[in-house]
């Protein structure tokens, strides 16, 4: 018993044409092929354009990282010089790789750093010479003695030194390995931040 392939309709084995809507068996069962291929054709190449599409972009990674998550080599390797004390070296990175948020962080903490320490070098100059004028010295042997007192003072002011340049140091590795961390005391000054931020808005534009 056959079909036929344009409506469906039940065909003796010997029918020519559909007794329901008149087409030739021939031309049915030929039309059936054709729509069978077409259908197998679109199929294989469904699964080609699939493949074929456009894959999607990868999120492009900040500037100051690595696909990875580490820092990029020539951050570090700028970083640290905003640590250097007793001279403005903070403004190489800070016009080098001014839009790396790296190097700002380590330029904001180093240029705090060092304004700290230039006025620390300043307050203890003043003070030491008001007391040495208060506790004069003397003379022995061609050489000035410093009073007693003075060399108490000039002994906790140079403690105070080593204790900012130990901050360097510290600041030093932290830029030169990676790592975004802040200094004692010194990221709880923010005059500094707040005026590098404005020289970094100024030189981005």
């Amino acid at each position: 018993m056959a079909f036929c392939k344009h409506c469906g309709n039940q065909l003796p084995d010997d029918a020519a044409f559909c007794s329901n809507c008149g087409t030739s068996v021939d031309n049915a069962q030929q039309t059936g092929q054709q729509n069978d291929q077409q259908n197998a054709q679109q199929a294989d190449q469904q699964p080609v354009q699939q493949n074929t599409q456009q894959a999607p972009q990868q999120p492009v990674q900040p500037e100051v990282m690595n696909s990875d998550g580490t820092v990029l080599p020539s951050d570090k390797g700028l970083a640290w010089l905003a640590y250097i004390p007793w001279a403005p070296v903070f403004l190489v990175p800070l016009f080098v790789r001014k839009t790396s948020e790296y190097c700002k962080f380590h330029v904001k903490q180093g240029a705090t750093l060092w304004a700290v320490g230039v006025a620390y070098e300043i307050v203890k100059s003043i003070l030491l010479a008001i007391i040495n004028a208060i506790f004069p010295g003397r003379y022995g042997f061609y050489v000035y003695h410093h009073s007693v007192v003075y060399n108490i003072f000039n002994f906790i002011f140079w403690a105070g030194s080593v204790f900012l340049l130990v901050l360097a140091i510290i600041g030093i590795v932290y830029a030169a390995t990676g790592k975004k961390k802040e200094l004692p005391l010194i990221s709880k000054i923010p005059w500094i931040g707040m005026l590098l931020d404005k020289i970094y808005a100024a030189i981005n534009k």
